[in-house]
């Protein structure tokens, strides 16, 4: 029978969806007959009818099974039942309760109920459950038996074998209806066993099963992961972990696609060993003419790893059954520091950015949907970002986006200000699983270039630099930094001079001081501490209403430190603070989950302010440096030198210059947009433009406005005139 049935299956894989004569969705692989004289065999969700004569010619004609897919993931996001103080409410997952009516401010334990989608043809199979995040306990429960906890680590995702804890109706009782209950008991109580520490954080506390979660169905070889590694010459080094780490020997098929072109660039079957005790397999395949991952043009390759059970050989017939699988994938890049710049695929840049702060829209809070998070990579994009943080670890989805859109990140362990120098043996151990965690979930995505250890923390130069060796060993291709807030005043003394790249969060002229002016003077006193080696200006930004004069004064200011940045060659990039008014329980304004803190260049639904615009131009690439009559002569005698223009001469003269300050990159594949005199859109492919240089153009037959607009290769825009 299971011949047959892998039988079909390689069957299904090349019969169209024609030939199915009904579809259903469910959740269990059958085969048998009907009364309508068909066979019917369901698989991974579909289920596919076949006239018996029709089965029988196929069944003659083929002598080769294909793989059986065991492996499936069912979401269980949707409805769950939850109880805080005794009072129940019916709520959707993902969910945090500090958006809901009364409990906005609420610290403390919710319960999280719900039936597990378990069926009978899942007997015999591995079941994990996964969560995304819960904030920041979580105790889980199968059927009233514990099966796991995850503390003190609100961000990073975590999974519990719950086979032995599920429970199937008996053979002689296939009819009676069995429930498998799940409780998760969560909380989002201030305390000092936990990091972010105590009320030591600024952004929100929302507690709850704040993103996605699923059950995992599989065979009995389970992947946990599989990393890549790759280099810009197009070897990648594939590193894959069973759960079941006492099998050594691994058979499967590794299968990677161009997801630019759709071309297939590697398929092949692998049969892997490992010594006893290793943690992982490892395989090392070559791409040819790999694509680079760039912020203007992110290219990626997806990947998918089949993991196959023993190959079975029965009357000149191979059967292989999947016992699992994962999708992921990767991109060629390389980031690193080289003297005292960012060198990013072969090029010294300077680069500019912004923070997102997620969390910060009352209407969603933590459990943000996946349209506003492309929403705010967007409109990160629009900023001409190239590079960002995040104070901890984001949805898996939004960086996601960031792989797809083209931003540089670095992800953070949420270890803000305190506790400062030490942490307790405790809060040690649950930094070191939060990084492992992050890293073990993160590794593949391209845009991520550092992991960061702390925020604003003084004093912990020995304990940052027993969690870096914590990352360099799950990952030692990336930057490891912290963040200092006080690198003008400890200099030679300061924690991010430990580990790779020295970091300032500046805001002088605010929280740093009252002078602004006192900027040059201290930039030069970091330049002589730091020695040969790049400033990156992590953060800097104007907080209303702690400092008055609203989105005007947060212009000037961002002028001013901006302007001061981009004259220090040695300074080489920024991030600014942040995107979007953000919700905190810091918060100096508002009530409930409209506490805020005023510090974006957007309102907390990502509303654009002026100041949003100020930045966008300070962020391109491009300045717009000439705009005048292709063909007109100047009026010399004319008070302002104005053109006598030739109305039915529609031609424009243009000059694009390119920056060589902050930003400072080469332009690769841009075009320039405008509409003709008849409303047509015009396209002008742009050459490979180099910073500081200059580019004249003349648009023909251009609109009465002279409007025009520069895109970058992935579609994005960088100025618009």
């Amino acid at each position: 029978m299971k011949q047959v049935l892998a039988l079909l299956f390689g069957l299904l894989a090349v019969t169209t969806a024609a030939q199915a004569t009904n579809v259903n969705r469910i959740t269990n692989d059958t085969f048998g007959n009907t009364t309508t004289g068909s066979y019917i065999y369901s698989q991974g969700g579909g289920i596919f009818r076949f006239p018996k004569r029709r089965l029988l010619l196929l069944l003659l004609t083929v002598s080769i099974a294909f793989p059986v897919l065991a492996q499936q993931d069912i979401s269980l996001n949707g409805e769950w039942q939850m109880t805080i103080g005794g009072k129940n409410y019916t709520v959707n997952v993902p969910h945090t309760f500090n958006i809901m009516e009364g409990l906005e401010d609420y610290a403390g334990e919710a319960i999280y109920r719900r039936t597990l989608p378990i069926t009978t043809d899942m007997k015999g199979r591995t079941i994990r459950l996964h969560f995304e995040a819960v904030h920041h306990d979580a105790v889980v429960y199968v059927n009233g038996k514990k099966v796991g906890d995850h503390l003190g680590k609100g961000y990073t995702p975590f999974s519990f074998d719950i086979t032995p804890y599920l429970v199937y109706p008996q053979a002689s009782d296939l009819k009676l209806q069995i429930s498998n209950q799940i409780e998760v008991h969560c909380s989002n109580a201030y305390t000092d066993k936990a990091l972010p520490y105590k009320r030591s954080f600024d952004w929100s506390n929302d507690g709850g099963i704040y993103r996605s979660v699923r059950l995992h169905v599989s065979g009995k070889q389970t992947l946990r992961y599989v990393h890549t590694t790759p280099s810009t010459d197009g070897i990648v080094r594939f590193d894959i972990r069973l759960w079941n780490e006492k099998d050594n020997r691994l058979s499967g098929r590794l299968i990677v696609k161009n997801r630019q072109t759709g071309r297939t660039e590697y398929d092949a079957s692998v049969s892997l060993k490992k010594r006893k005790n290793e943690p992982q397999f490892s395989t090392t395949i070559t791409i040819d003419d790999p694509q680079p991952w760039h912020f203007d043009q992110p290219n990626l390759y997806d990947f998918t790893f089949q993991v196959f059970d023993d190959v079975k050989q029965q009357n000149d017939q191979t059967t292989k059954h999947i016992n699992d699988k994962k999708s992921d994938h990767f991109g060629f890049r390389d980031f690193h520091i080289e003297g005292r710049s960012f060198v990013f695929n072969g090029e010294r840049v300077r680069l500019p950015g912004i923070e997102n702060m997620p969390g910060s829209n009352p209407a969603y809070g933590m459990a943000e949907p996946r349209d506003f998070f492309e929403k705010t990579v967007s409109t990160m994009k629009d900023l001409n970002t190239c590079i960002t943080r995040f104070h901890y670890v984001p949805d898996r989805q939004m960086v996601d986006m960031m792989d797809e859109m083209g931003i540089l990140c670095q992800l953070e362990l949420s270890w803000w200000q305190q506790p400062s120098k030490r942490l307790s043996p405790e809060l040690h151990k649950v930094a070191r699983e939060a990084l492992e965690e992050m890293i073990e979930a993160y590794y593949n995505h391209p845009c991520i270039y550092g992991w960061g250890i702390s925020n604003e923390v003084g004093g912990n130069h020995e304990e940052v630099k027993q969690l870096a060796e914590v990352v360099r060993h799950f990952d030692s291709t990336r930057i490891v930094d912290v963040l200092s807030s006080n690198t003008n005043k400890t200099l030679t003394n300061d924690p991010s001079l430990v580990l790779d790249l020295p970091t300032w969060n500046e805001y002088t002229g605010t929280w740093h001081g009252n002078n602004r002016e006192e900027l040059p003077a201290r930039l030069q006193r970091i330049s002589e501490a730091i020695g040969e080696r790049p400033l990156f200006i992590t953060e800097n930004g104007l907080c209303e209403p702690a400092y008055t004069g609203g989105d005007a004064t947060r212009i000037d200011d961002m002028l001013y430190h901006i302007k001061e940045w981009q004259k220090q060659d040695f300074v080489s990039g920024y991030i600014y603070f942040c995107v979007q008014d953000y919700r905190t329980q810091m918060g100096e304004e508002g009530l409930g989950r409209w506490r805020i803190r005023r510090h974006g260049v957007c309102h907390t639904d990502l509303t654009p302010k002026a100041s949003y615009h100020v930045l966008r131009q300070l962020m391109s690439p491009i300045d717009i440096v000439e705009v005048k009559p292709a063909n007109a002569k100047k009026n010399e005698g004319s008070l302002a030198g104005q053109y006598n223009v030739d109305a039915t001469d529609r031609d424009v003269h243009i000059v694009l210059q390119v920056k060589n300050s902050i930003p400072s990159y080469t332009l690769r594949g841009y075009t320039l947009l405008y509409a003709d005199s008849s409303g047509r859109q015009q396209t002008i492919a742009l050459p490979d433009m180099l910073p500081g240089e200059r580019y004249p153009l003349v648009l023909r037959n251009v609109n009465p406005q002279y409007s025009f607009e520069v895109v970058r290769p992935n579609g994005f825009s960088v100025i618009k005139y």
